[in-house]
């Protein structure tokens, strides 16, 4: 799959999930990053290029992004845990 094409398929996940445009941007200087912005109407989601070589890390990030942006707040680490223990 072509990054581009990947890129388009996960903001689309996001979208859907959420119910709310983003503005994904891939982050290539630091390759294992992944934070939201959500102080602006439309969130900003920022993703590390790992998600290119790493389904896992994007999973990871897809659901990181999906449950702050429902909560409308950013996630504690321990919080996300527990979370991704019950999916």
């Amino acid at each position: 799959m072509k990054n581009e094409q990947l890129v388009w398929q996960i903001r689309k996940k996001i979208e859907r999930l959420t119910q709310r445009s983003v503005d994904l941007v891939i982050d290539e200087s630091e390759s294992a990053n992944f934070r939201v912005d959500l102080a602006g109407e439309i969130p900003q989601v920022i993703l590390g290029s790992d998600i290119f070589e790493y389904a896992g890390f994007a999973r990871m990030c897809v659901e990181y992004v999906v449950e702050s942006i429902r909560q409308q707040r950013l996630i504690a680490e321990l919080e996300f845990h527990v979370l991704l223990a019950r999916n």
